[in-house]
């Protein structure tokens, strides 16, 4: 699962929620090391346009750092009591990412877990999730069942154009992560059948289920943790997720250009947009 690193990416200007503090204990706790705690000032302190207007900057400055050295004693605090032990790291600079890439000690065996918000109150770094080249937990608030079910989402016919080896990764790393948190899990392959191709939807189900079969064979997955949905990949992932309870889905960041910061594969983007769980994902 996660053998170095942990690392949670706070936005200073919002408060975290309580299921993202429990999440991060239940992480903590089988990862068994120290905690990297990455609260970001910088769309605080920095992003505010009508600074100018104001006389008394550095007061200003200074209450924005009092509000968040009083986050950082409440996250000491919190850790503190489920024997957890934590680095607390304050960024000021706007290079945000470069900062968060300098804490980074291994990138083969790190996670960054970043709390999903609104649209309108996202961190600008939810534009540059791609350039984040190690696996990313999006948290969403809703709280995790006692026991955790993890759907993995893969493409085995690389319909997409995605690199052949990320499936590969995407099974090895919800196994792992199934087996740190006692989780059940499956994997699931959505195809779509457009109007104008309906004739074909019987020869099309059955190219799809073999490829699938072909796919779960390979990897020494039983036929019974495979899942083979049928609509466009966004809207079937997340109504299977809703009616079966899923708590986190493992999906690729994948780039489709050399405009990274557009472009992250029209699945993922559109799960993006309104997440129907948390989102566990690798770019490699």
């Amino acid at each position: 699962m996660i053998t170095e690193q942990l690392i949670w990416f706070i936005d200073s200007r919002f408060n975290f929620h309580t299921s993202s503090l429990e999440k991060i204990v239940r992480i903590a706790k089988i990862h068994d090391k120290k905690v990297t705690i990455f609260i970001d000032a910088s769309a605080q302190s920095n992003g505010r346009g009508y600074w100018h207007l104001f006389d008394e900057i550095d007061t200003l400055s200074s209450n924005l750092m009092a509000e968040i050295e009083k986050k950082k004693t409440q996250l000491l605090k919190f850790f503190s009591m489920s024997a957890i032990k934590v680095d607390v790291i304050i960024n000021q600079s706007t290079n945000y990412l470069s900062s968060l890439d300098s804490e980074i000690v291994n990138k083969e065996n790190c996670l960054v877990v970043i709390e999903d918000s609104t649209i309108s109150k996202r961190h600008p770094i939810f534009q540059k999730l791609a350039d984040i080249k190690i696996p990313i937990l999006l948290l969403h608030n809703k709280i995790w069942k006692h026991s955790i079910n993890i759907l993995a989402a893969v493409d085995p016919l690389h319909e997409h154009a995605r690199p052949v080896h990320i499936d590969d990764n995407i099974v090895s790393l919800t196994q792992s992560w199934a087996k740190s948190l006692s989780a059940t899990w499956a994997i699931a392959h959505c195809y779509y059948v457009a109007s104008i191709l309906t004739e074909y939807r019987n020869r099309l189900l059955s190219m799809h289920s073999e490829g699938l079969s072909a796919f779960a064979k390979k990897h020494h997955i039983p036929n019974e943790y495979c899942v083979l949905l049928e609509g466009i990949p966004e809207d079937a992932l997340s109504s299977y997720i809703h009616k079966n309870q899923v708590d986190i889905l493992v999906v690729g960041l994948v780039t489709r250009s050399k405009l990274k910061q557009l472009w992250i594969g029209s699945t993922t983007t559109a799960l993006l947009s309104e997440p129907p769980c948390d989102l566990l994902m690798l770019n490699k």
